[in-house]
């Protein structure tokens, strides 16, 4: 609820437990649950998730795209896509410094540590759990440094740091390197 405040000047807490109902429809499997709000709630659905798992990414120079806050209007990632069609996703650079890919934050693997760019789009929730829980190490990554890296996280609220992506680095793009 940090957006709340930051962008509607609200700070009271809501207690989304006793908000969300979940419908008779939601069966097994895996859901995400989105909460629309301005100054209440207005509406919560959900829908049914399925994990991406990306083959090529394609890293995108882009510094007119911020994201600082967590909005449901998410089309100028859907235009980086559409400018990129032969990638499955994008790693947005501001200067050569990593900051996100499309739908998640990102986390390399040093042979030792999780790092995390000190430079994301969005703070994401699970992002910062896990550097709260001393999982992930937030450091300056330069598109240069993908080549030291061999292991990749893409982190959001579904993901974890328990689906990896072995990659090659590749001019301006990764290739992952068979199933995760």
């Amino acid at each position: 609820m940090q957006s709340k405040k930051a962008l509607l000047g609200i700070d009271e807490k809501i207690d989304l437990a006793a908000q969300i109902q979940i419908p008779d429809w939601v069966g097994e499997g895996l859901y995400r649950c989105r909460v629309s709000y301005k100054q209440e709630i207005e509406k919560i659905e959900f829908f049914a998730y399925h994990y991406k798992h990306p083959k090529l990414i394609q890293l995108v120079e882009d510094t007119s795209l911020v994201y600082p806050y967590k909005f449901e209007d998410r089309s100028r990632f859907q235009e980086v896509l559409a400018q990129n069609p032969n990638a499955d996703d994008a790693l947005i650079t501001h200067n050569n410094q990593l900051t996100d890919a499309t739908f998640a934050n990102i986390a390399f693997f040093d042979g030792k540590n999780w790092l995390t760019p000190d430079t994301p789009l969005l703070n994401g929730t699970k992002r910062q759990a896990l550097l709260d829980k001393r999982l992930l190490i937030e450091a300056p990554i330069k598109t240069a440094d993908l080549a030291h890296f061999k292991q990749l996280a893409l982190i959001n609220a579904m993901r974890d740091l328990n689906i990896v992506y072995d990659y090659s680095f590749h001019q301006n793009h990764l290739i992952i390197d068979g199933n995760h």
